[in-house]
């Protein structure tokens, strides 16, 4: 298919989008709708998207391609997560970054850097006609290759990933509800977003059973979300009084919910700027983090701050949230957030790589061949 000339041709690789729970999705899903809206038609001849089957294809229109072609790894329980799955995945993925003529290649940097695999996707990039635009969302990774152009969501991930010369901070695009979701917040805390080992989950449900055997302020835990670990997260939740698993809600209901609480934990040590803090700052609610987190977001009080992820540290932390009464105000800045704004923002950067990609191949040409000499 020939290309119309000034306009891009953009793929966005990312294994979930709604009605999946998880900030990824939703930003994802933030941008496709912006990025392919009539805003950048003179800009923008496609964009399609590369994920998982499942995923809503109610963003689809005759610019925008949603290819949910994936087999469900990310979206899988922990103990059927399929091998075969993963590489089947990984053989479509390259297909497309290699044949699929695009301009733009948006990936989600999990599929860069994992293991063998991921340097298989990542050399694919690199030899590709397409500029890559590798998107950094949390610190897990390491190793990170030359060649590709870098993107992270927040000034705290920049700073962690400073190695990385010239990477470029894009906000998280969040678009709230034009009227106030404020309500009296109830005794209940809730946790927000998949059920997975690395969010830190069976130590919130460790923390606030030993925190509730001495107090009872907060009545009960809801958890909501896709539940990655399965049986191991029920037998966990089994029997344990005031922990309630309520399952999966749509993203756009996160917010309503969040309102109907006293406060929201996310006890999460990775994350580069979590969008269920930044809901909960705009409800003016109570949100308690990790420490990691509050250099994301600075405003949050040093009161709702934990330490670490042990028992007596959830117990002291919920113990001053208890005092807590009425509605907190952040000061928070969320003019950044505006989804027209942070699609501007990625649009310009999409045009500047390419505009630069052809010199940038050739600088990685020139490094292979100076490696082999």
């Amino acid at each position: 298919m020939k290309r119309i000339k000034g306009k891009l041709r953009i793929l966005y690789v990312v294994s979930i989008m709604p009605p999946y729970p998880g900030g990824a999705a939703v930003d994802y899903a933030g941008f496709v709708k912006c990025v392919g809206s009539d805003r950048f038609s003179e800009r923008v001849e496609s964009v399609t998207v590369l994920t998982e089957k499942g995923c809503s294809k109610d963003y689809a229109s005759p610019k925008i391609r949603i290819k949910d072609i994936l087999l469900n790894y990310d979206t899988a329980p922990s103990t059927s997560k399929s091998f075969f799955s993963q590489m089947a995945n990984y053989t479509t993925i390259l297909w497309h970054i290699l044949f699929g003529g695009y301009d733009i290649v948006h990936i989600h940097a999990r599929y860069v850097y994992a293991r063998y695999s991921g340097r298989i996707v990542w050399l694919a990039l690199v030899l590709s006609r397409a500029c890559a635009v590798v998107d950094l969302r949390d610190r897990f990774y390491n190793g990170l290759g030359f060649g590709v152009y870098f993107i992270v969501c927040s000034d705290a991930l920049k700073r962690y990933y400073s190695r990385i010369k010239g990477a470029r901070c894009i906000p998280v695009p969040i678009d709230f509800p034009d009227e106030k979701v404020l309500k009296k917040g109830g005794e209940n805390i809730a946790y927000f977003g998949t059920i997975a080992a690395n969010k830190g989950v069976m130590e919130l449900i460790e923390g606030f059973v030993h925190y509730r055997r001495n107090n009872s302020a907060f009545a009960e835990l809801h958890l909501y979300g896709a539940n990655a670990l399965g049986d191991k997260f029920l037998r966990a939740i089994d029997g344990k009084e005031g922990v309630r698993y309520m399952g999966v809600i749509d993203s756009g209901e996160v917010i309503k919910k969040i309102a109907e609480y006293g406060a929201v934990v996310l006890p999460s040590v990775s994350e580069g700027m979590p969008r269920v803090c930044l809901e909960t700052i705009h409800c003016e609610r109570v949100i308690v983090c990790h420490r990691n987190i509050k250099a994301i977001i600075p405003c949050i009080p040093e009161d709702f701050v934990l330490n670490d992820l042990t028992p007596g540290e959830f117990a002291r932390v919920f113990e001053k949230v208890e005092g807590v009464k009425g509605p907190v105000k952040y000061g928070y800045d969320f003019s950044a957030h505006r989804p027209e704004s942070v699609c501007s923002l990625l649009v310009k950067h999409y045009e500047e790589i390419y505009a630069s990609g052809r010199s940038r191949r050739g600088e990685v040409a020139e490094h292979l061949i100076n490696r082999s000499n």
